[in-house]
């Protein structure tokens, strides 16, 4: 009889209906029966369709992440000189002036000579808030926590539309044959006409990330930059940080963007709805997300805990939640310090 309530309580779990009251019930009863862990992992897995059913569920998704993300962000927020708060989302805006030589000239002209002083933008987010700008050529850009784009206000006149990312951004860039859209991050450069897609580019992370949506983009590596990938819609390509990888060219994988039937949502696009996801995840990457989500440090105390693996979304959920929803398929205690999270066995 406990069992079937297992079987019932994990169905409710992964399809995201269950009740806080029911996810502390299936922490207590998995607790009693450990074998049955191995069924919500059996349960949380995903399975593979078809290139054509995965552009038909995408065009559906980006339809209504779109729709979701202008609900969210109802006011656009004109660069280069605005502060902005709402609903706990803080996007501050600053202008620089940053003289040549070094990265100004790099970054703009692409060439080795000395110039006049070039005048950027910048657009920062802390951990803990996200935001929405649109660049003097209508791109429309979200920024994830922690995150950082430079730009040069001028890019309408300019051969090409430059920017400089760390952090997490969606793009849904405008298009213009004449003059392409490149953004710059520490381990690879991408190149559109007119697109949408998803960059995850953070300096302290393992990996970068680009998510193709609608379009197409070209990936040049930075640790060798005469080779190049294109992209395909609903393909996401993963690049191990230099400091990652010892081989001589860069290492590199290209995958499907993973939908989230929960929400009809795209994963690797979801934080710009709102929604905190972890795709089969270890906890040390859990960890780094929930503290740019909450603005928090997180302490991982005890080695043992990097082994854990974790899948769920969240919506709206506080920090004690989803950590309470997380032992649910792990063993470990927390205690929380105002911002410090500590976390052991």
């Amino acid at each position: 009889m406990e069992q079937e309530r297992i079987w019932l309580l994990l169905g409710r779990k992964v399809s995201g209906e269950a009740t806080m009251a029911e996810l502390r019930e299936l922490e207590e009863l998995l607790v009693q029966y450990p074998a049955e862990r191995y069924q919500f992992a059996v349960l949380s897995s995903w399975q593979p369709v078809t290139q054509e059913e995965w552009r038909q569920k995408t065009d559906v998704a980006l339809e209504k992440h779109l729709a979701r993300m202008q609900e969210e962000f109802p006011q656009d927020m004109p660069a280069p000189v605005k502060k902005k708060r709402r609903s706990g989302m803080i996007a501050v805006v600053s202008l620089l002036v940053v003289m040549t030589g070094g990265i100004s000239t790099w970054l703009f002209s692409g060439k080795n000579k000395t110039a006049a002083p070039v005048e950027t933008a910048e657009i920062q987010t802390r951990n803990g808030s996200r935001s929405k700008a649109i660049l003097p050529d209508g791109t429309e850009v979200w920024l994830n926590g922690g995150s950082r784009l430079t730009y040069n206000p001028a890019m309408n006149t300019s051969r090409q539309r430059e920017i400089m990312l760390s952090g997490e951004a969606f793009f849904n860039v405008t298009k213009n044959a004449d003059r392409p859209f490149i953004i710059h991050t520490s381990n690879m450069q991408v190149k559109v006409l007119g697109t949408t897609f998803n960059i995850k580019a953070y300096p302290t992370d393992r990996q970068t990330e680009t998510s193709l949506i609608t379009g197409a983009v070209e990936v040049w590596f930075n640790k060798n930059g005469s080779q190049k990938v294109q992209l395909e819609p609903n393909q996401k390509i993963t690049v191990l940080s230099p400091e990652h990888n010892v081989n001589a060219s860069p290492e590199y994988s290209i995958t499907h963007i993973r939908r989230n039937e929960q929400g009809n949502i795209i994963n690797e696009t979801a934080w710009c709805d709102n929604f905190l996801i972890f795709d089969n995840e270890g906890f040390r990457d859990v960890a780094l997300k929930m503290e740019r989500w909450f603005g928090v440090k997180i302490h991982l105390k005890d080695k043992k805990l990097m082994t854990y693996r974790f899948t769920g979304t969240f919506k709206n959920e506080s920090l004690p939640e989803i950590l309470e929803a997380l032992k649910v398929t792990s063993s470990f205690r927390c205690r929380i310090a105002g911002n410090e999270v500590f976390i052991n066995q």
